[in-house]
């Protein structure tokens, strides 16, 4: 194959790997990984430049978005993410996910996403979604 017209990337290791780069854009794959299991998500994120794009590939794995304002945490939403379904987390949404055992999935968003210009709201996952049920 003639590598100047097509890459073909690929990643089987736990966590979240950029694989392409194109001007101001990036693809991922997110794997699963023990970090990102219900009892280890210590926090929220908003990324202030760019939308996060979520396409299921593999397994299980939940978004969760909330209508906070600020750095107030709001209501959170679980969205158990569906194969063949694009999932775009809106700039400036807190958000974080959960990953269940073979989760794969790609993530897409502006190639400068960064903790630069990324805020993080401290959360206990668990012990949030355990108090409003």
């Amino acid at each position: 194959m003639d590598f100047e017209l097509l890459e073909i990337k690929a990643c089987q290791e736990e966590g979240y790997h950029p694989l392409v780069y194109f001007e101001g854009w990036r693809v991922a794959f997110l794997n699963d990984t023990p970090k990102f299991h219900m009892e280890n998500i210590q926090e929220m994120q908003r990324h202030n430049t760019s939308d996060e794009v979520f396409l299921l590939l593999e397994g299980s794995f939940t978004l969760y978005v909330s209508d906070g304002k600020g750095n107030e945490l709001g209501t959170l939403k679980a969205i158990p993410l569906e194969k063949g379904k694009l999932y775009n987390v809106k700039k400036g949404v807190w958000h974080t996910h959960v990953t269940g055992p073979g989760a794969k999935a790609a993530i897409i968003e502006n190639a400068d996403v960064s903790p630069d210009n990324t805020d993080y709201l401290p959360v206990d996952l668990k012990a949030v979604l355990s108090k409003e049920s």
